[in-house]
């Protein structure tokens, strides 16, 4: 062509200014409607966060019990509604299980052929087992060693458990009964008569006085021998030794709980500020680093995929928002407020700052805490507490079909209602490509034309 261009060149370096304009327009919808969704999700997965914060505090934050033992003669287990209190025991004797035992030359010793050997374990006649020596022993050849794994393998052992036990010049074959407890003595007879075994450990029961109270076990483990307390015994005291049980609140975890509850809070307002006013990238960058900080203290309560942090082209993108200006208020407002025992946050150490978050004074509300737990307990836990206020303001905005599913729900509509239109310029845009390729190329085959009939006049 006379421009030195080709036709397909020329049609679309026209196509390309005449879309322009509207592809420009397509791309900033698509980025506003883009940054606003990822904003609202992040919005979510902070709300969500501080709801799993709320269900932790009004779990067992405040009920989690720590115990000690002043000796290693127990250990102690407790549970979340175990009493706090001090407790004296005493271990008289641990419970063990019954052993006999009888002595042959050695382990390869042949049996009888005849007799049958009877084992009793209990009071419950039931609970016997009979060997017929003429049955296991019908060749002449079972010895010692095969008598063992007769009662170890038979199909209605009643709890004994035999074994051989080597003392250099014979062996004893030992029967101990598989559960302790004077209950579950050990009875051997052989064609009615005691066949002559040696006690090595009676059955004997546990005996303990907890707090002057005595208390029988078959078992050494005492469970719930107190409400949610459980108690394994190690070892008997001497005459007139005692071991001191201690059960405490832990007030670790109701504190960790608790600066579980301001982080979160706090991290909320700090996004609200950041998506509904403009602000600059330095605040990004000093609240992104707090919950990068934090961010493995809060994996395991984050969605996997869940976006986290604001950058700074999402700064203001919800600045229209004014609901979400109402939640941060409400929740502000809700925290400034009396718990319904009269309590404040501030009587524990917790204050309001004069940009709307809150810090802690964490020697104040361990003290706090120490002083009376209780109460404390009751401003975050009880009907109408600090909990129950912001999961009543926060659930509107997440529970299902809410107003956070509703927000990203248009927005998905809009970035849908854009990408059809973008198709749709994309086949106009197509279309008119086409019409002047063939225009551009008609009139470059016309220009040839022209151009080979006049040099027939050179």
């Amino acid at each position: 062509m006379i421009s030195g261009m080709s036709a397909a060149t020329f049609a679309e370096q026209l196509i390309s200014a005449e879309r322009m304009g509207k592809d420009q327009l397509f791309k900033t919808s698509m980025t506003k409607h883009q940054s606003q969704l990822d904003a609202y999700e992040i919005l979510e997965s902070s709300l969500k966060r501080m709801t799993s914060k709320l269900e932790a505090i009004n779990g067992d934050a405040f009920e989690s019990k720590t115990s000690s033992i002043s000796d290693e003669s127990a250990s102690i287990t407790v549970d979340s509604d175990a009493p706090a209190g001090t407790y004296d025991l005493y271990v008289k004797q641990l419970a063990q299980s019954h052993q006999l035992s009888k002595s042959f030359a050695s382990e390869t010793e042949v049996l009888p052929t005849t007799g049958v050997l009877s084992i009793q374990v209990g009071p419950n006649a039931a609970d016997t087992i009979d060997i017929d020596m003429a049955v296991l022993n019908a060749d002449g050849t079972r010895t010692v060693a095969d008598l063992r794994d007769a009662i170890n393998n038979h199909a209605d052992n009643p709890g004994v458990q035999a074994s051989l036990v080597r003392t250099g010049g014979q062996v004893e074959l030992m029967m101990t009964s598989k559960e302790s407890g004077a209950v579950n003595s050990v009875d051997v007879k052989m064609d009615g008569v005691d066949w002559g075994m040696t006690e090595r450990k009676a059955a004997q029961d546990a005996e303990v006085t907890l707090n002057g109270i005595d208390i029988t076990s078959s078992s050494n483990y005492l469970g719930n021998v107190i409400d949610g307390v459980s108690i394994e015994l190690n070892q008997a005291h001497a005459i007139g030794e005692s071991s001191t049980i201690k059960i405490e609140s832990d007030s670790s975890s109701s504190e960790q709980a608790v600066e579980d509850f301001v982080d979160s809070f706090n991290e909320l307002m700090d996004q609200i500020n950041q998506l509904t006013r403009s602000m600059g990238s330095s605040v990004v960058d000093e609240s992104n680093k707090d919950k990068d900080d934090d961010a493995d203290k809060d994996k395991d309560d984050d969605d996997e995929d869940a976006p986290s942090s604001i950058t700074e082209d999402q700064l203001g993108v919800l600045k229209g928002d004014s609901s979400l200006r109402m939640l941060q208020n409400s929740m502000r407002n809700s925290v400034f407020e009396a718990a319904p025992n009269g309590m404040r946050l501030s009587d524990v150490g917790i204050e309001m700052t004069r940009d709307g978050k809150l810090s802690i004074d964490e020697d104040k509300l361990s003290q706090a805490l120490k002083d009376d737990a209780d109460a404390i307990k009751e401003m975050f836990t009880a009907s109408g507490s600090y909990v129950d206020r912001i999961d009543t303001i926060i659930d509107p905005f997440t529970k299902s079909s809410g107003y956070l599913d509703l927000k990203q729900s248009n927005l998905d509509k809009q970035i849908d209602r854009v990408e059809d239109s973008m198709s749709r310029h994309d086949y106009q845009m197509q279309q008119r490509y086409q019409i002047y390729l063939s225009q551009f190329t008609a009139m470059e085959n016309t220009i040839n034309q022209l151009n080979s009939a006049s040099a027939l006049f050179y």
